[in-house]
């Protein structure tokens, strides 16, 4: 699972549509860090994320670019990140996708509480057709076990 959040970060096709596009610095940062996952250069758009955040850090798109920055090296921060944006906006499916399969790598997936709330994240996500979970949940469905799937297809 772990081989596959990176090419799915990398191939991240952002939301074009932000709340606060207004502000030419925010779509300038916007569309840098957009170029730079498409380049597959996601190590380099933390301090992005962060100068996004500074100018409106009630838009969720800034967490939702620091979590992806942070999820390979700093897990736990990542999450945090994806579930403020998530508290912003219980709408973005990008959030939840990427916090689910970010808990599915985790060691502690095995454990109940956390493994259930992976499998609402990507159900959530999969349920409002986000092209990622579906990706995700086809080609992980043996993987993602009975207690996932029974989220997923009951």
């Amino acid at each position: 699972m772990k081989r596959l959040l990176l090419p799915l970060l990398a191939a991240l096709a952002l939301p074009t549509a932000v709340h606060a596009e207004e502000n030419s610095d925010y779509r300038l940062k916007f569309n840098q860090v957009q170029k730079l996952i498409r380049e597959g250069k996601v190590s380099e758009i933390e301090p992005i994320c962060d100068e996004l955040l500074e100018i409106a850090p009630e838009i969720n798109f800034g967490y939702v670019c620091k979590g992806i920055a942070l999820g390979k090296k700093k897990k736990r921060e990542a999450l945090r990140n994806f579930t403020k944006a998530i508290k912003i906006n219980p709408e973005n499916y990008d959030a939840y996708f990427f916090r689910g399969a970010l808990m599915f790598t985790m060691r502690r997936r095995r454990d109940l509480g956390f493994n259930r709330t992976a499998c609402r994240d990507m159900e959530k996500a999969y349920l409002n057709n986000h092209p990622f979970a579906l990706e995700y949940v086809k080609k992980n469905k043996s993987n993602l076990g009975i207690s996932c799937i029974g989220y997923l297809f009951n």
